[in-house]
């Protein structure tokens, strides 16, 4: 008869302690998502037991600066006396020459240690962009977004990347169970072990839309929500969220075929579309037609393709400046 798997041997498992048998036995388990929900419980019951050290990579480099310079400054205490002795004038200039060089790297290293440690992947204007990561997670950015990921790979924990914009992610379920976590700023994580969702993360909103699998989200001030497939997770910038099943998932995966999903949509959310898709300002100074509204599903692969849309459904001119495009009522009108 096959073991079960238990919360003991789950919190062995979390510690590193099982055996090969036993890991085989919860990899097979996790397969079946209705057990997701309780590994999750369990992992959270034991990292509140177990608090796990991350280290702090700024506070340490700053550490360091202050060791360097202090030491370079006479001003280091290290409890030995030192005997003082007169060093030659060129030999005092060549080393103050290398101490400067020296710091020169530190700051380098400590004004772009994102840079250094983190590949950018990106997706231009217009188009998305298609990545496999080396887990073989898979992973569709959305036009005008960035995915920042280790450079030398994620290790033997945890795997961890930073989204500007917005991407769906197809994750890949490791044979040793190591968490996918996706940083969208603002202190919001997604945590999942594989599964598929679409995250949205700029400035004004967060947005989790959750197709396949179970996933947690870690929220400012310590809250954290579980999403099942279906779920929408949407937040604010004043804080405040909401958990929902809409009724037309569509419009939050639209994108991923070149699409606009318009569900009475007002023209000034339109723009606000079209800024975040193609990076083109589209202004409304009639406050009147900015409020006119539009709902549809159109395909759109460059900026004129859906100006020529509006125009012809909402009888509306469309102006180029030099730097941003403006909407006018037709005067015939």
């Amino acid at each position: 008869m096959e073991k079960p798997v238990t919360k003991r041997l789950l919190f062995d498992f979390f510690s590193e302690k099982s055996t090969a048998m036993q890991r085989k036995l919860i990899e097979e388990w996790l397969e079946d998502a209705a057990n997701q929900e309780l590994y999750y419980k369990y992992l959270d019951e034991w990292e509140s037991e177990n608090p796990q050290f991350f280290p702090d990579l700024d506070r340490a480099m700053r550490s360091y600066q202050v060791q360097l310079t202090g030491a370079a400054g006479g001003r280091a205490s290290t409890g030995v006396t030192v005997k003082m002795q007169r060093i030659p004038l060129f030999r005092r200039k060549i080393w103050r020459q290398m101490l400067a060089a020296a710091c020169v790297v530190i700051a380098t290293c400590f004004l772009f240690r994102k840079e250094l440690m983190y590949q950018s992947l990106n997706s231009a204007s217009g188009h998305s962009a298609s990545y496999q990561l080396s887990d073989g997670t898979t992973v569709l950015l959305n036009a005008n977004s960035t995915l920042l990921v280790p450079r030398f790979g994620f290790g033997s924990g945890s795997r961890e990347v930073e989204l500007q914009g917005e991407a769906d992610f197809n994750v890949t379920h490791t044979g040793s169970n190591n968490r996918f976590i996706v940083n969208m700023g603002d202190h919001y994580r997604i945590e999942v072990l594989g599964t598929q969702f679409v995250a949205y993360s700029r400035r004004e909103e967060k947005r989790v839309f959750l197709s396949r699998g179970k996933v947690k989200l870690r929220l400012p001030q310590g809250k954290q929500v579980y999403m099942k497939p279906g779920n929408l997770f949407t937040s604010g910038s004043n804080g405040s969220f909401d958990m929902s099943v809409p009724a037309k998932p569509q419009k939050y995966t639209a994108w991923k075929e070149q699409l606009f999903y318009f569900d009475n949509s007002t023209l000034s959310e339109v723009a606000r579309q079209m800024k975040e898709r193609f990076d083109v300002d589209v202004r409304i100074p009639d406050t009147v037609l900015a409020e006119r509204r539009i709902g549809g599903i159109y395909r759109a692969e460059h900026p004129d393709d859906l100006f020529s849309i509006l125009s012809e459904l909402l009888l509306i001119e469309v102006i180029q400046n030099q730097d941003h495009v403006e909407l006018h009522i037709q005067k015939n009108q």
